[in-house]
């Protein structure tokens, strides 16, 4: 155990750090470097994701009359909002990155993988606040730390070898991901009181985990540069 941390965050961030969705073949494949190909598949689909974000966020919000849990719900839609500046909107960053690396974003089209992992996302919320706790916290604000962490470094890597933009994407999300997380982790932690919230909360961190592995299913699938990975 981690001195100081609450047992029921460890376990929760240990659910994420021993989930399959990290060893992913597509993943583990990246994790020094990336081809641009399979950048741009990542990021066209990590997109639609973007846009998806804020909904979960708000409908989890209106899963609860807890005022200071909506509060902090809403503050991290806020910050993902650019704070009411239209271009600094998580989303508009990463339109803004696409168009800089050459992408047409009026061609980009959803995975089958994506669009279910949208929906899954969405029926884990609709099954209760706790449920939406766990989806939100562990397996997205904490997990999107992990996966954007590993692409971040290999696209450092590939940037060197050619000309590309800066990756302000990735600036902004991991430093949102590390304060949104703890803020979630906290707000689990005040919230989910009883056993059967914590279960709740527990259910919802690993249904998203799943949900989210079928969106490196579908990267996999159709990667420009498919390669097994024997070891790590």
């Amino acid at each position: 155990m981690i001195p100081g941390m609450n047992p029921f965050e460890e376990k929760l961030k240990s659910d994420v750090q021993n989930h399959p969705v990290l060893k992913n073949p597509w993943l583990l494949g990246r994790k020094k470097e990336i081809n641009f190909e399979d950048l741009i598949l990542w990021l066209s689909q990590e997109y639609f994701v973007s846009i998806g974000f804020v909904d979960w966020f708000l409908l989890v919000a209106a899963k609860t009359r807890n005022q200071k849990a909506k509060i902090v719900l809403v503050e991290n839609i806020w910050e993902e909002l650019g704070e009411g500046k239209l271009e600094d909107t998580h989303v508009s960053i990463l339109e803004t990155f696409l168009t800089k690396l050459g992408f047409d974003l009026q061609t980009n089209t959803i995975l089958s993988e994506t669009k279910e992992y949208l929906s899954d996302m969405s029926a884990i919320i609709q099954k209760g606040f706790f449920y939406g706790l766990g989806a939100l916290g562990p397996a997205n604000e904490y997990l999107l730390k992990l996966e954007y962490s590993l692409v971040s470094d290999a696209y450092q890597v590939l940037k060197e070898k050619r000309n590309l933009p800066e990756g302000k994407f990735f600036t902004v999300n991991l430093d949102a991901d590390e304060g949104h997380s703890k803020r979630m982790f906290d707000l689990i932690g005040e919230t989910a009181l009883t056993e059967r919230e914590k279960e709740e909360v527990e259910q919802g961190n690993l249904l998203a985990l799943n949900a989210r592995e079928k969106f490196y299913i579908g990267l996999e699938r159709i990667s420009p540069s498919r390669k097994l990975i024997f070891s790590t």
